[in-house]
């Protein structure tokens, strides 16, 4: 769902104070001289010619949060996987039964882990940011066998589908070159003042 009223301030400042959308046409049907306010023919003639100003400038207000990842759906999400170059289907059967055309939430998630690689600047610091961001309480482990191999460990709740596109390295971040040999650590880790998927307190935390 797209945040709504995001036409406010139009014309705060420089056009009146109202702004052209929603309540826009109200707004300007009210500037209109008094001796013309009971014209019943005079107000739908302006109302019939400001309505599509009013459309257009609608979808222009909402046309960047409509691709915005964290908002967009269906085909706007289709959209921005044809700019950073991830289909929304899979070029292999998941598990389970899993249809290989991926929902909103999951292809949100792989479009997010395109566009990290993209712009990775191959630090384990950066990738851990972006594990965080993709992964919200998840962590990664990362070894560095300095010899073009690393070992990547992850915890997390993660769907059937979700640890398939990790198998199939469309997840995780990879250097060109360098082997990730993926371990899944059997979480959740030990700690006070959490109990979920990550970290949990007695009897269910583990060390290691």
């Amino acid at each position: 769902m797209i945040p709504s009223q995001l036409g406010k301030g139009y014309g705060v400042g420089g056009y009146g104070e109202g702004y052209f959308g929603g309540t826009g046409i109200p707004y300007y049907l009210s500037l209109v001289a008094p001796q013309y306010q009971n014209s019943p023919r005079m107000l739908a003639w302006l109302t019939a010619l400001l309505t599509p100003i009013d459309d257009l400038f609608q979808a222009a207000v909402n046309l960047e949060v409509a691709f915005d990842i964290d908002w967009a759906e269906g085909v706007q999400l289709d959209v921005l996987g044809q700019i950073v170059g991830a289909s929304r289907t899979v070029d292999f059967q998941p598990s389970n039964g899993v249809s290989p055309v991926l929902d909103d939430d999951t292809y949100r998630i792989l479009l997010k882990a395109k566009v990290a690689q993209n712009h990775w600047d191959g630090r384990i610091a950066s990738l851990q940011a972006i594990w965080k961001d993709l992964f919200p309480g998840g962590t990664i482990g990362i070894v560095d066998h300095q010899n073009m191999s690393i070992d990547v460990t992850l915890s997390g709740a993660f769907s059937s589908i979700i640890l398939d596109l990790i198998n199939n390295g469309l997840i995780v971040t990879r250097p060109e070159g360098v082997l990730i040999n993926t371990n899944f650590a059997t979480g959740p880790y030990f700690g006070l003042d959490r109990d979920d998927d990550y970290v949990a307190g007695l009897d269910k935390g583990k060390l290691t």
